[in-house]
């Protein structure tokens, strides 16, 4: 990015020195925006985050960021962008931007109430915390090719911040506010919960004797060839597997060990639901996919229904 590029969207404010908010900030601090004030819950992180911030940068309250910029960025936990809005000395000559995946933009109501523009802008990106001492340039590989979700009426505020994206190497997908929840549940099943079956995996080793971290391991190389497969084949050709292959006597035997798993404990019954809700999910692929005969499909799709319903009639 060249140092001017991003100067024109003013004096920038960030509440939440979390993950998101310290990475965006020193992005765009190093695209040429005017980062100008910082604030968090706990005053040592936005201390610190501002110490890595060019220019004159001040860590103070979420107040006195709203009255020292002119666009004020909202890194906050979901449920805190409402009440924490209601509070701050929103003007109208301001715009007032959150950065959740689930909300839209009447989060921002109280702010839009005294006059500032308003909008929901996120990153479809996970952001580990990691060291301020992280190379910018490495936290805008991280960034590159991100897509971001934009909910914004206000057409000159939308063109900044479609500016600020380019800048960082993303591209924008514009949503109405009706698309928030089936566009955050999309993210949260390609990351959130693939950690989590990455966990039950991991957890499945344990069966025989292998340690977690070891067992991760192992199973990392099979995640990243998923990965690969999905980015150079696309679906349905990425599915592999029993039910690709309509195997079966295969699903039937996975069925009847998880079911033993799921009469000792409660992770067991939450993980034989998972496998029968993840193969009904997995069959239209595996239909798409060409190489599974219909014979095949419904005896799998049978199969899965039938556990379920013998578990639902007791």
């Amino acid at each position: 990015m060249e140092s001017s590029d991003l100067s024109t969207l003013g004096r920038v404010g960030v509440i939440g020195a979390g993950a998101v908010g310290s990475a965006l900030a020193r992005t765009l601090a190093a695209g040429g925006a005017r980062m100008t004030a910082v604030a968090a819950r706990d005053q040592a992180h936005a201390a610190a985050l501002a110490a890595v911030l060019p220019g004159q940068v001040i860590a103070t309250t979420a107040v006195e960021v709203v009255a020292a910029a002119d666009l004020v960025l909202l890194a906050v936990a979901d449920d805190a962008i409402t009440p924490l809005a209601q509070t701050l000395p929103w003007r109208p000559d301001q715009a007032a931007v959150h950065l959740s995946g689930a909300k839209h933009t009447g989060a921002l109501a109280a702010a839009q109430e005294r006059g500032a523009r308003i909008a929901a802008l996120h990153p479809l990106m996970t952001f580990p915390r990691l060291p301020l001492d992280t190379p910018v340039a490495a936290l805008l590989a991280r960034m590159a090719g991100c897509v971001w979700a934009l909910d914004c009426d206000d057409a000159a505020l939308r063109e900044d911040l479609e500016a600020m994206v380019a800048a960082l190497d993303g591209q924008v997908v514009r949503l109405r506010a009706e698309n928030r929840i089936p566009y955050h549940i999309s993210g949260v099943l390609m990351s959130n919960y693939v950690a989590a079956l990455a966990g039950a995996a991991v957890q499945l080793w344990g069966a025989f004797g292998v340690e977690r971290d070891e067992a991760l391991r192992a199973l990392l190389p099979l995640l990243r060839a998923t990965v690969e497969s999905l980015a150079t084949s696309g679906l349905p050709a990425a599915l592999t597997g029993p039910l690709a292959r309509g195997d079966v006597g295969t699903v039937a035997a996975h069925l009847d060990w998880l079911r033993d798993a799921a009469e000792t404990n409660a992770e067991g019954a939450a993980l034989l639901d998972a496998y029968r809700a993840l193969g009904l999910l997995a069959l239209p692929l595996a239909r798409a996919k060409g190489a599974l005969t219909p014979e095949a499909a419904a005896a799998l799709e049978a199969l899965l229904r039938a556990e379920r319903r013998d578990d639902e009639n007791g």
